[in-house]
C-alpha cells in the first residue's frame, strides 16, 4: 500500500479530530458536560468540558467509514461488527457514566459483554486451541485496556499522548506486516489523538470524559489484538503488544498492587498514579507527562524493533 494512504489518514483524522474537538469546547457549557474543580483530585482553577471523548468517536466513525469506502472491499463492513459498533457502545456506556455515574459493576458487566462480542467477531488470541481459555484472555485484554485508559486520564495530555505513540506503534507494525486496513486504522487513531491532544495538553481547555478514554482504550485492545506477527512465536508474539501499551498497563498495575497493599479498594479514585508520584517529585504536569511518554516511546520502540528482526 502506498505510505502516502497512511499520511491521508493520519492527516485526515488528526484535522477532522481538531475542528470537532473545538466544536465541542463551544457547546459544552450549554449541555451542562463540563468537569469543576474539587480542592482534591481535580484542581483546575476553572469548570472545563468533559465530551471531548464525542468528538473523538464522532471523527473515529466518519474516518472509519470514508476508509472502508475507499478500500472498495465490501469483507471489510464485516469490521463493523468486531471494531466500531461495540467501540460506539462503550463510549455510549462512558458517556452514561459521565452523565449518571453508572454502579462500577453494571459498567464492568456492559464492557464484558462487549468485549464477548468482539471475540465472537473475529478480533481474539489463539495463544491455546482451549476456546474458554483464549476467550477469558481476549476479555481480560479487552476490558483491562479499557479501564486502565481511565485510569490513566489523570493528568492533562496523558491519555492522548499514550494514543498518539501506541497507535502510532501499532500502524508502523501493522504496516510493515502487510496488514493494511488495521495499519490505517490505528494511524487514524494517532492522527485523532493529536487533534485532541491540542486542546488537551496542560493546561486543558477539554477532558476526554469516561466516553472518551473508555473509547480509546477499547480500540487499541482491538487494533493491538488485531496484529497478526509474522515470523515470531509465543511468548514473543504477545510481548509486542504488550510494549505497545506499557504505559497504561504498568500505571494501572502500580495503582492496583499500592492499594491492595494498603488496604483500600483497587479502583478508588486517588492522586497516586505514576504521573501524580512524579508530580509530587516536584516535577510540573507537563514534565511528568513527557517523562511517562519517553518511557512509552522506548517501550514502543523496542516493540518496533522486535518486529522488524523477526520479518
Amino acid at each position: 500500500m502506498n505510505p502516502l494512504i497512511y499520511l491521508a489518514a493520519f492527516v485526515g483524522a488528526g484535522l477532522m479530530s481538531t475542528l470537532l474537538v473545538w466544536a465541542s469546547i463551544k457547546i459544552a457549557p450549554r449541555t451542562g458536560l463540563v468537569d469543576g474543580p474539587d480542592g482534591e483530585r481535580k484542581q483546575q482553577d476553572r469548570p472545563i468540558p468533559k465530551i471531548g471523548g464525542i468528538a473523538v468517536a464522532v471523527t473515529f466513525t466518519v474516518v472509519f467509514m470514508v476508509a472502508v469506502g475507499v478500500s472498495g472491499d465490501t469483507s471489510e463492513f464485516g469490521l463493523l461488527a468486531s471494531v466500531l459498533l461495540p467501540a460506539l457502545a462503550v463510549a455510549a456506556l462512558g458517556f452514561v457514566d459521565d452523565v449518571r455515574n453508572l454502579n462500577p459493576w453494571i459498567r464492568l458487566a456492559g464492557q464484558t459483554v462487549l468485549a464477548v462480542i468482539v471475540w465472537v467477531s473475529g478480533t481474539q488470541v489463539n495463544f491455546t486451541s482451549i476456546m474458554v481459555i483464549d476467550l477469558a484472555i481476549t476479555v481480560l485484554w479487552i476490558v483491562g485496556l479499557t479501564n486502565a485508559m481511565n485510569l490513566l486520564d489523570n493528568s492533562d495530555g496523558l491519555a492522548a499522548s499514550t494514543t498518539l505513540v501506541a497507535a502510532l506503534g501499532t500502524g508502523a507494525i501493522a504496516a510493515l506486516y502487510g496488514q493494511y486496513f488495521v495499519g490505517g486504522l490505528a494511524f487514524a487513531l494517532a492522527g485523532i489523538a493529536l487533534g485532541f491532544l491540542m486542546y488537551n495538553w496542560a493546561p486543558a481547555r477539554v477532558y476526554l470524559g469516561d466516553a472518551g478514554a473508555y473509547f480509546l482504550g477499547f480500540l487499541l485492545a482491538i487494533v493491538t489484538l488485531r496484529l497478526r506477527p509474522v515470523g515470531i512465536n509465543l511468548p514473543w508474539s504477545a510481548l509486542i503488544p504488550l510494549l505497545l501499551v506499557f504505559l497504561p498497563v504498568a500505571d494501572t498495575t502500580f495503582v492496583v498492587v499500592r492499594r491492595l497493599w494498603e488496604r483500600r479498594h483497587p479502583f478508588t479514585p486517588g492522586r497516586d498514579h505514576l504521573s501524580h508520584v512524579l508530580m509530587d517529585r516536584g516535577l510540573s504536569v507537563r514534565s511528568a507527562v513527557g517523562v511517562l511518554q519517553l518511557v512509552l516511546v522506548i517501550s514502543v520502540g523496542a516493540a518496533v524493533v522486535l518486529a522488524v528482526i523477526a520479518v
